[in-house]
């Protein structure tokens, strides 16, 4: 991986390069005291990563940062700022992928270039970062998010509090509702009241579910073309219970929250790519509709990259770690595992996607009209086991 770092301040430039030599020797590090320098570098070799400091000594970062998306519009693009300086990230979209407020240290930075790196080709790596960079709009995290990451660190924030701050939001508060009705619906009652609803669902869980909707409510303009978003968000929230039942299933409770929370983004990509003003989207979806040809190869075969990719890369930029996001990039291809060894999210994934995807609502949505692939039967016992549990959700399944 190559990094550029571009910030006045001397000392941290070289705190940084020699953290990241030392944890990472393979990793190119290029340094510029001033945009200027930084242009230079960019004009001689492609680069992975930029971080720019807001104020640089002779230019506006956001500026900087604006002109390596017109030279390298695959390069992941990070501002450095102060705090009287965060409301930039708005009037920035589009030129800057991620915004870090001052004071960062090295061992911060390190982490989130660490996070960064979870494709395996790296032609892939460019491919989507380039698509992905090259976005008029890059969609950025819901404030209510945001807000919601900042209660949960602090040590007194109750579960209270939470549901407060998701009661401002009608949209998301129904939606939890919802959701812990559907995942607890083995409980003696209806869930009724925020707080508690709040409290079944998880932190985790809820996490995902203010991105789900943020994201699709981010999209004024443009709105994804062609894509039904309420059967979007029906399929995604089977799958997600469908992934947290074979956790449970495999006494992998510590892996619920996660599971639920991968099932419920792990489409996102579709509504990046349902942005397009061209409207090569909507004939793609329209074509996976009376075809038999996979939606993720559509896509490949117009973009050259599928939404299982843009959507990884997306969540990637967000902060999700690699755990989180490989499962969603591998969800149509999950990677061999041995049997009985740790539990395969990416392979849970794909299986309740294709087999618990909402039956027919889910519509294309659903990976089973497709087949599922040959990887997720080599262990026949697991599969019984999983088919098994899926399909006592009183019919809900999709066809396989």
């Amino acid at each position: 991986m190559r990094i550029l770092l571009a910030d006045g301040d001397g000392d941290l430039l070289q705190q940084v390069r020699r953290a990241f030599w030392q944890a990472h020797r393979t990793w190119e590090v290029l340094v510029a005291a001033t945009g200027a320098d930084a242009l230079t570098l960019l004009g001689r070799d492609a680069v992975d990563v930029v971080i720019a400091d807001r104020a640089l000594p002779d230019m506006d970062g956001i500026a900087l940062l604006h002109q390596v998306r017109e030279l390298q519009p695959g390069t992941v693009r990070i501002a450095l700022a102060d705090h009287a300086m965060a409301e930039l990230e708005e009037q920035a979209d589009g030129d800057l992928h991620r915004l870090f407020l001052k004071p960062v240290t090295p061992a911060f930075l390190l982490d989130a270039m660490e996070s960064l790196d979870i494709e395996d080709d790296e032609t892939n790596v460019r491919a989507v970062r380039a698509f992905v960079g090259g976005l008029n709009r890059i969609p950025s995290l819901p404030s209510l998010y945001t807000d919601l990451v900042a209660l949960l660190q602090r040590e007194d924030a109750g579960m209270g509090e939470v549901a407060r701050l998701v009661r401002k939001d009608l949209g998301i508060a129904s939606q939890v509702l919802k959701l812990a009705n559907s995942v607890h619906s083995a409980s003696d009652r209806p869930v009724s009241e925020l707080g508690r609803a709040v409290a079944m669902l998880g932190v985790d869980s809820l996490r995902a579910l203010v991105m789900f909707r943020g994201l699709i409510s981010g999209f004024d303009s443009p709105r994804p073309q062609g894509l039904d978003l309420e059967k979007l968000w029906f399929h995604s929230s089977q799958v997600a219970a469908g992934v947290r039942k074979l956790a449970l299933l495999e006494g992998e409770s510590g892996l619920a929250d996660l599971a639920f929370s991968v099932g419920l983004l792990h489409d996102v990509g579709l509504v990046v790519l349902a942005t397009d003003p061209s409207g090569r989207y909507k004939a793609i979806l329209e074509q996976a509709q009376t075809s038999r040809v996979p939606l993720a190869v559509l896509e490949h075969q117009t973009y050259g990259v599928d939404h299982t990719q843009v959507g990884a890369h997306l969540l990637n930029l967000w902060g999700l770690p690699p755990a989180f996001c490989r499962p969603v990039r591998e969800h149509h291809a999950p990677p061999a595992t041995a049997p009985g060894v740790g539990f395969p999210l990416s392979m849970a994934l794909h299986l309740a996607d294709a087999r618990h995807g909402g039956g027919g609502m889910a519509g294309i949505f659903a990976d089973g009209r497709w087949g599922l692939h040959p990887r997720v039967m080599i262990d026949a016992e697991r599969f019984a086991r999983w088919k098994a549990c899926l399909a006592t959700d009183g019919g809900q399944g999709g066809e396989a």
